[in-house]
């Protein structure tokens, strides 16, 4: 049952998950919804990201995006794990444009992003007997956020892009970045 003008407000992130390919290049973020194609024969789930409509909220639903966080994932979906070199690769290299309509709201480099309440720690063993290598993008915490000081609102059928563009890494490497902040929905 619906009721008109009656809305609930949740603690609920939008997030997405792409799979960026071992060359240089931009990739969109938020086009791709749940039960499409994240890579190859992988299928996006709700581990990859929780929007149902390509690039935009659905009907009814806003968010006040309040925080951002990015995170690589320790193996890509039907890939290998990415090294050291590639994790610096990204961070070194990599920056994000969140487009909510046709403006960019927000440009920065991809490594002043944390990585929220995901660990974001790395090893490589390249060779046998080779020494193993940590990097760690901060830590897993729920407020390893990159704040908002100024709150981005994104309407119900807004469309909403974020693009990474980034140099080449040598793996195939899973970024998953999410979106946080006040979910407004039509009570149900």
């Amino acid at each position: 049952m619906r009721f008109l003008g009656v809305e609930n407000c949740l603690d609920q992130p939008v997030y997405d998950t792409v799979q960026l390919p071992a060359a240089a290049g931009t990739i969109n973020m938020f086009l791709v919804p749940l039960g499409g194609i994240l890579a190859g024969a992988a299928v996006k789930t709700y581990a990859h990201t929780n929007l149902t409509q390509a690039g935009r909220l659905e009907k009814g639903v806003n968010l006040t995006i309040k925080a951002i966080s990015a995170s690589l994932r320790d193996i890509a979906s039907g890939g290998a794990a990415p090294t050291l070199a590639d994790y610096r690769v990204l961070s070194n290299s990599a920056h994000i444009n969140l487009q909510i309509g046709q403006i960019s709201v927000l440009r920065m480099p991809l490594m002043f992003i944390p990585p929220g309440p995901c660990e974001n720690l790395y090893t490589s063993n390249i060779a046998p007997a080779a020494t193993e290598f940590k990097s760690n993008h901060g830590i897993s915490a729920f407020g390893n956020r990159f704040m908002l000081a100024n709150p981005i609102v994104l309407e119900e059928n807004e469309a909403i892009q974020v693009d990474i563009t980034y140099a080449a890494t040598a793996a195939v490497t899973d970024l998953t970045f999410v979106l946080w902040g006040d979910f407004t929905r039509p009570v149900r």
